[in-house]
């Protein structure tokens, strides 16, 4: 189960750990707020509930820190996680000889390698002295922490990061890649002009179903309006292609996965343009192929949404 913390802001990711070690190590747990925290975003002092486990808990005075990541794909083999620990090590130095640590934990949602992980370990062990040290990576907070405690799962919303949005992500990017590829061949002429303006004009058509699906009426003029519509023509025409029949398939199978998705989940969000970013974030996010042309990922959402594809209808 990946509940995608990736996605958490830095504070909110705090904020999850310390709840998590809340239910782990007791309700003594000590958040401290943003800032210098002199190498600590929590604290505990006393005997843990469970934690490594209940039958041989550990004990005396606990420092917790979070260390969050926005990338996808991070470990804890990248460089700049092992400059974190290194700076890390400083602080629970000076921690140790003021006596304010027995126990340190430090959770990342990075992905925890066994070989690097397991190094850095027994380096922040060795020098200093803090025997009952552990470095908690994201699977270990995903499988062992989150879906033990579905309460904190619902309390931070993270089932609606881990909508199980299991729609064909690859066939998506297959879609725009050809699509970029064609698109400098596709004649903008006469034609395409006319339909843009029929477009335009069926926007009034568009405003009882902007209404039905909550879409931001800024949102509609600013990016659908503005910066889409003029390349719905183009992508009309690209489906029709004889050449991209099997492109056509792909893109009608994501058009129902997405539609039955977005219904199922809809009270899940609020604005209709967060269900744009969050399919746009999981197409594009750690994708390298994708590179230079994920504008395209949310033409085609824009354009299924024009068209009544997915999302009430008008």
């Amino acid at each position: 189960m990946d509940y995608r913390l990736e996605l958490l802001g830095d504070s909110t990711f705090e904020d999850l750990i310390n709840t998590i070690c809340h239910k782990i190590l007791g309700t003594g747990v000590i958040s401290f707020s943003p800032g210098k925290d002199g190498g600590r975003d929590g604290k505990f002092t006393g005997t843990a509930q469970d934690y490594p486990d209940n039958v041989n808990p550990w004990s005396g005075k606990f420092i917790i820190q979070a260390k969050h990541t926005n990338n996808p794909i991070a470990s804890c083999s990248d460089p700049d996680f092992v400059k974190i620990v290194k700076d890390e090590i400083i602080k629970i130095k000076k921690l140790k000889e003021a006596g304010d640590i027995d126990c340190y934990m430090l959770f990342t949602n990075r992905k925890y390698t066994g070989i690097k992980g397991e190094e850095l370990l027994k380096k922040i062990i060795k020098e200093t002295g803090v025997e009952r040290s552990v470095i908690i990576g994201k699977e270990t907070i995903n499988d062992r922490f989150l879906n033990q405690h579905k309460e904190i799962v619902r309390q931070y919303r993270l089932d609606l990061l881990h909508i199980p949005f299991d729609f064909s992500d690859e066939e998506i990017k297959e879609i725009i890649l050809a699509f970029k590829t064609q698109i400098r061949f596709i004649e903008n002429d006469l034609k395409a002009e006319v339909d843009r303006i029929k477009h335009d004009y069926s926007y009034i058509d568009k405003k009882e179903k902007n209404k039905k699906n909550r879409l931001g009426e800024e949102y509609f003029q600013n990016e659908i309006a503005a910066k889409s519509l003029m390349d719905f023509e183009k992508i009309e025409r690209f489906l029709a292609s004889p050449q991209n029949e099997e492109i056509k398939d792909y893109y009608f199978d994501v058009v129902s996965e997405l539609s039955s998705l977005i219904t199922i989940k809809r009270d899940n969000f609020d604005a209709f343009e967060e269900i744009f970013l969050f399919i746009y974030k999981i197409i594009c996010d750690g994708s390298k192929e994708l590179k230079g042309t994920k504008r395209h990922v949310t033409t085609f959402l824009h354009y299924m949404y024009y068209n009544c594809e997915i999302g009430l209808k008008e």
